[in-house]
């Protein structure tokens, strides 16, 4: 096991639980068990926290955190809810982020809705692919599907050597999120990634 894949590994372990806390609660806020005070309150899984958590809080207008959540909700209910590139033209086009396009925003707020096929877009994991700066999601997810491909057997060597770790933590999420085991793949994936683009 290569030291990028033992720091992904910590990074994983340490962030698992909010991440699947945040997934958890944006479904129960999307189907209607979790109120929009709630939501916003300052507790963990809530919908600010999550923004600030992943790095892109500054990237959207802070008086219009809430129709943010209006908008993605609104996006993850209509066909085609996974489609980032389009989800980042929208947030642009309704002067939610700076007038700049955000795929990484768009990419992150989706990814609560589907975490089971969206990895999170960001610089780190652009460098891991070779992707510039300005790259659309469409482009990036094949790249991020052909490295967990490529790496298949390194990648679940690492993961069963946490297994018993991973599977506590998910003890607590699994009447309410499905598939567990691919989000956590798809999270090791990310973790991985961040890793790379971040040693580069």
């Amino acid at each position: 096991m290569t030291t990028i894949y033992i720091q992904a590994l910590g990074n994983l372990l340490a962030t698992y639980q909010s991440d699947l806390i945040y997934i958890r609660d944006f479904h129960r806020f999307k189907n209607g068990k979790l109120s929009k005070s709630d939501y916003f309150r300052k507790s963990k899984g809530n919908f600010k926290s999550f923004l600030a958590e992943y790095g892109v809080a500054r990237n959207v207008d802070k008086t219009k955190v809430d129709i943010l959540l209006k908008l993605t909700i609104n996006w993850v209910t209509k066909n085609n809810p996974s489609n980032v590139d389009s989800f980042a033209n929208q947030l642009k086009s309704k002067n939610l982020t700076f007038g700049k396009l955000m795929t990484s925003l768009a990419s992150k707020n989706l990814f609560l809705n589907d975490p089971w096929t969206i990895l999170p877009l960001d610089g780190r994991v652009k460098r891991a692919v070779n992707l510039p700066y300005n790259t659309t999601y469409a482009q990036y997810l094949p790249l991020a599907v052909e490295f967990k491909k490529k790496n298949v057997i390194d990648i679940e060597k690492s993961l069963t050597s946490v297994r018993d770790h991973l599977t506590i933590i998910e003890a607590a999420f699994e009447k309410e999120i499905n598939n567990l085991r691919t989000i956590r793949y798809n999270r090791f994936v990310d973790k991985i990634l961040w890793t790379i683009g971040k040693n580069d």
